[in-house]
């Protein structure tokens, strides 16, 4: 060997030395700004982020859907909280490139997500299309089976909860535009809107007039995605020291067993869509029809006439923004409860997966996912 190739591994060992150095400096910078993030996340009780956390260049690519038969869809998606409601529920971001396929298997949870950008269709077994875009809020009720198509590049945020079935609730997907759930401003206080309640999911959106709303000991996990506003969140005793600023864009999770403030603030109300999941009785009390909303019983409280003098008549009064089916739904019979309504009768097979068994994805990371969407075993998706 000659003394030129000894000495080689000699010459070349400071380069190298730089090399790792820089490695190890860009590893620590990265271990840095991956900490600094997540302690930012994990000071507050509740979980809140930006609209960036969803960008597209922040999702992971799952690569292309095999069981397609239009175009050529790629899945992207990231998770934002796992295992909530006792592993129950879990949410996040998904986007998919144009494509169709088939979803010949019956949901095995109830979906809601909102349409950040893009186009699409979800279509029923008997061909009714339900479009979406843009601003709109979709529940996709558990036991729905049907077809997927992506018109436009789609993007979303979704919230998936695995729940007993409803007898009687129909399987039909909800489709509502947020300026049409959300409810306008109000001059005080806080109200809003419902699309969509089987009591363990209920779908709908709020608005805030500026103020303080003090929130006590959840039962529930709330998932919102601020459509307008500004308003800070602070953790309530004993850990009442942490608080985050929301703003249009933002999604918040506010998990069972929270407690805290929301401070709205400036002059304008904040609005918001969200999904409720809770561990009462599944039950179709509240089934409403697509594109209908029903009001809450905040804004029932609200809206609701003072009583007339003694001995005298007071006309009726329509509330202002719902009007209202005697058939379906009575505000005065249900005013002590936070989802009142109708019993639709049970549809029959053809309105939904008959009696085929449902089907639940769960990664090894313990999230839950959308078997239509993503199925984490060997990029695998519903057949």
């Amino acid at each position: 060997m000659s003394a030129r190739a000894v000495s080689l591994p000699t010459q070349l060992a400071p380069a190298r030395a730089v090399a790792r150095g820089k490695r190890a400096t860009r590893a620590r910078a990265s271990t840095a700004v991956r900490a600094e993030k997540m302690e930012v996340e994990q000071k507050c009780k509740f979980t809140a982020v930006p609209f960036g956390y969803f960008a597209r260049e922040q999702l992971d690519h799952k690569g292309p859907r095999t069981n397609v038969d239009r175009g050529d869809p790629h899945d992207f998606s990231r998770p934002m909280v796992k295992g909530m409601q006792g592993g129950r529920a879990s949410c996040g971001s998904w986007a998919c490139s144009e494509g169709g396929w088939d979803s010949p298997n019956p949901r095995g949870t109830t979906e809601w997500f909102y349409v950040f950008s893009g186009s699409g269709a979800v279509t029923d077994p008997d061909g009714t299309p339900h479009p979406f875009g843009p601003g709109d809020v979709v529940v996709l009720p558990k036991g729905w089976l049907g077809r997927w198509d992506v018109h436009e590049f789609i993007h979303k945020v979704w919230l998936v909860c695995e729940h007993e079935d409803v007898g009687g609730a129909s399987r039909r997907p909800v489709v509502m535009h947020a300026s049409r759930l959300v409810p306008d401003a109000p001059s005080s206080g806080r109200i809003g809107n419902v699309c969509y309640d089987v009591g363990c999911v209920k779908v709908g959106g709020w608005s805030a007039a500026p103020g303080t709303y003090v929130i006590p000991e959840r039962s529930s996990t709330e998932v919102f995605h601020v459509v307008d506003g500004e308003f800070f969140v602070t953790d309530g005793p004993p850990d009442g020291a942490s608080a985050r600023r929301c703003v249009r864009g933002d999604t918040v999770v506010l998990p069972e067993g929270w407690n805290g403030r929301v401070d709205v603030v400036g002059q304008s109300a904040a609005r918001a869509v969200c999904c409720e999941v809770s561990r009462d009785e599944a039950r179709a009390h509240g089934g409403v029809a697509p594109g209908a909303a029903r009001p809450t019983a905040e804004a029932l409280a609200a809206s609701r006439p003072p009583p007339p003098p003694a001995g005298g008549f007071a006309p009726s009064v329509r509330a202002k923004t719902v009007m209202y089916d005697p058939d379906q739904y009575d505000p005065d019979a249900n005013s002590g409860r936070t989802a009142g309504g109708f019993v639709p009768p049970a549809r029959s097979s053809g309105d939904g997966g008959g009696g085929r068994p449902t089907r639940v994805t769960r990664g090894d990371d313990g999230v839950i996912y959308d078997p239509d969407q993503y199925d984490p075993e060997n990029a695998g998706r519903s057949r």
